[in-house]
């Protein structure tokens, strides 16, 4: 049953109802298979986030570990280091929306995938779905989403942590 506020999806996809011909049905194979392929260009996307910016964060943890070399030496770098950390911060909070915007893009384009298979021979990505328990059991599936939040959570912890020793060294300079 659909709640008032969510669209049948069927109606959606399918306006013109369910009956189909073996021409439109055809049409739909093919549109099918194109949208599984779009899927599948939104994993690689998904991908190629994740390498910048696990390229830019050991980027910034070199920076912030040849800038910490210099903390206690002049207090230009206790700031330094306190930058480089916020900027890494606020990157690693927009990596972590960006992974959850995939995820719901990749929710969203199963869903069709599903509605589309209910009217075709076999239900391929539904059957995988199901037999990985719908994501609901980590010992047969654990999402991606969490694997990168948690590196994201970790960068970010380790900034704050940078970040925190310098600003008590530069708290310590001054008194």
């Amino acid at each position: 049953m659909v709640a008032s506020d969510e669209v049948n999806l069927t109606d959606v996809v399918f306006p013109g109802g369910t009956a189909f011909d073996e021409v439109q049905l055809a049409v739909i194979v093919d549109q099918y298979k194109l949208f599984v392929e779009t899927s599948e260009k939104l994993v690689a996307r998904r991908q190629l986030v994740n390498t910048f910016f696990l390229s830019v964060n050991t980027l910034a943890m070199s920076a912030v570990g040849l800038v910490a070399r210099e903390v206690g030496q002049t207090p230009w770098a206790s700031m330094g280091v306190v930058a480089i950390s916020i900027a890494a911060v606020m990157l690693c909070i927009a990596w972590k929306t960006l992974v959850r915007s995939y995820a719901q893009l990749n929710r969203g384009k199963f869903a069709v995938i599903e509605c589309i298979e209910c009217h075709l021979p076999a239900a391929l990505f539904t059957a995988e779905w199901e037999a990985l328990g719908k994501g609901q059991d980590s010992k047969r599936y654990k999402p991606f989403t969490r694997t990168e939040e948690v590196v994201s959570n970790i960068f970010i912890w380790i900034y704050v942590f940078a970040a925190l020793i310098a600003a008590g060294v530069i708290v310590r300079g001054w008194l």
